[in-house]
């Protein structure tokens, strides 16, 4: 997957739900190369290489995370981003140095080498040694350009860290790939590990912070209590919950030891239930776990989440299936009318306003415009007079909110042309005239343009 990403040294992304997300840049990181280079020191340019042929090479990245708190890891992401663009069908693979093997650890980008480098096969091109490193995964990408990023999921290796150093390596690519070091230029494609973090108190609200579809009927929240700081501790909650974001605007229940629920009940919550619609509420989970000490010690402080009820639910909109045609399909030479038929449906709300439309429209992807006519009904048509691939979209729109769908028409010359318009196989090299068979056609076809020709350069064949 690529991505884009900030690269900055160590810093707060965001806050969210308690949720903390940030990401560190690489310490150091440098390319080596074998051969008649494997005991020198590439630390030459802005790049790391990966390419297992010529001399082969192999490039490492090394994290200092000893701030970290891996055991409170909820996700853990390597970004690495192309120094140079490369085009056609490439891949590399991705490894991790293990935690347990801390031969030449230390190592700079101005000592590092092929023959040095922690882990290395040095007799292979490509590979690594699999008693010393850990393959985490291979990255596959067509046509890529300069500053385009790829997502690495390296949770594991975070999670197996015990001494606060983490070594990657890039390797194993056929072709030759350049990636940004640490200290490249852009800052952006500095290699970096992404990562959130679970809150210290009550995690994984449900429904989901922030969440804004919610019906007036919803019937209970829900969450993960924290890990007791002894194992086996009970812990207790004390769930807020009201309008206003302050604990001494809200109703507040006390619930039995463990307990990771409460109902949405008049019992519980009486100044906010039953729900009213079109209403953000607030609610915050607070734990208490004995084991931490007496009170206040005891209080673990939750996050505020809220959720915003709407009993309006979102149209359904299904654009049909794709179809394939040609000009001339339905009789009439040159043209062909595609049928445009659509699904929609809605629950009748907002009401009011009520007001509920279909609106079909053609999406721009270098196909030659046409007129849908009529374009607010689910069934339509559209008459096509040129070869092309033809994207239309249908939209429900209940005012509030919007469902679209997309069906894709592809239309050819003749039959054989769009049969091979939509599944995108090549021609039979023999299907000279290509009709999708192979005849005397394409025999006459092959040689007519040579026939008699003469290649006899001394006597002209006997003319």
């Amino acid at each position: 997957m690529r991505t884009s990403k900030v690269g900055v040294v160590f810093f707060v992304l965001c806050f969210l739900g308690g949720y903390v997300c940030a990401g560190i840049v690489a310490e150091v990181s440098c390319r080596t190369e074998g051969g008649t280079r494997a005991d020198e020191n590439r630390t030459d340019g802005s790049k790391l290489s990966v390419r297992a042929s010529s001399n082969g090479g192999k490039s490492w990245i090394k994290f200092n995370i000893g701030a970290l708190d891996v055991g409170s890891l909820e996700t853990a992401t390597l970004i690495v981003s192309l120094h140079e663009g490369k085009d056609g069908s490439q891949r590399f693979d991705v490894s991790y140095v293990n935690d347990d093997y801390r031969v030449n650890q230390d190592w700079t980008e101005g000592n590092i080498t092929w023959n040095n480098a922690p882990g290395n096969d040095p007799a292979s091109l490509g590979l690594l040694d699999p008693t010393k490193t850990t393959f985490l995964t291979t990255v596959e990408f067509t046509d890529g350009f300069a500053g385009d990023s790829f997502d690495i999921d390296v949770l594991a290796a975070l999670q197996n860290d015990t001494d606060g150093i983490v070594q990657f390596v890039l390797h194993n690519s056929p072709n030759l790939l350049n990636f940004s070091t640490h200290d490249h230029d852009i800052e952006a494609q500095q290699p970096v590990i992404n990562f959130t973090e679970r809150p210290r108190g009550a995690r994984n609200p449900i429904p989901a912070h922030r969440a804004n579809t919610l019906p007036t009927s919803l019937s209970a929240l829900s969450w993960t209590n924290p890990d007791p700081n002894i194992p086996g501790t009970a812990i207790v909650c004390d769930v807020y919950f009201g309008l206003d974001p302050n604990r001494l605007q809200m109703d507040k229940v006390t619930l039995d030891a463990d307990a990771a629920s409460v109902d949405l009940s008049a019992a519980n919550f009486p100044s906010f239930v039953p729900l009213m619609n079109r209403t953000t509420y607030y609610w915050i989970v607070d734990c208490y776990d004995p084991s931490l000490g007496a009170p206040p010690a005891d209080l673990i402080p939750g996050s505020t989440w809220n959720f915003y009820t709407n009993n309006n639910d979102a149209p359904f909109a299904d654009a049909g299936p794709d179809q394939v045609a040609w000009l001339g399909m339905g009789g009439t030479p040159g043209q062909e009318v595609i049928l445009l038929e659509g699904i929609t449906s809605d629950d009748g709300l907002p009401n009011p306003p009520g007001a509920y439309t279909v609106q079909w429209t053609q999406v721009a992807n270098g196909a030659p415009s046409v007129t849908i006519s009529p374009d607010n009904t689910e069934t339509t048509s559209v008459t096509i007079t040129a070869r092309g691939t033809y994207e239309f979209m249908l939209t429900a729109d209940d005012s509030e909110w919007q469902t679209s769908d997309t069906v894709q028409i592809i239309v050819g010359d003749t039959p054989c042309d769009a049969s091979h318009m939509s599944t995108g196989t090549p021609y039979n090299a023999a299907d000279q005239n290509r009709d999708c068979i192979v005849d005397l056609e394409d025999f006459v076809a092959l040689i007519v343009v040579n026939w008699l020709n003469c290649t006899d350069v001394l006597t002209h064949c006997g003319n």
